[in-house]
């Protein structure tokens, strides 16, 4: 195998497991979008059987959730943002190590 062609190999690699990465990060959010509407649906429905004023507790509980979304909202973002960031790094390091490969021939 040539340096040209290990050069690429450990590119597309390092490419693909930073891309899987990403998808899971994509799968996680979304579990956790799901978890978060399956919990304000169960609230809804406990507190529909519960007798009297529940006005404030179901304001409460959609509130923290909201929170939580919100929080977990962006510590995704910030983690896809580094992932991003290691695949545009591992391009332009594969892109520099190619260009002084060429430029030794």
């Amino acid at each position: 195998m040539t340096k040209e062609e290990e050069l690429l190999r450990d590119y597309r690699c390092q490419r693909s497991q930073l891309e899987d990465q990403e998808d899971e990060l994509r799968r996680g959010e979304r579990r956790v979008n799901d978890m978060i509407e399956q919990a304000t649906t169960e609230i809804g429905h406990m507190l529909r059987e519960v007798d009297g004023d529940v006005s404030e507790a179901y304001d409460f509980s959609r509130y923290r959730l909201s929170h939580f979304s919100q929080e977990m909202s962006e510590a995704f973002a910030i983690e896809k943002r580094a992932v991003r960031q290691k695949i545009e790094q591992s391009e332009d390091d594969f892109k520099r190590q190619y260009r002084q490969f060429q430029e030794r021939r």
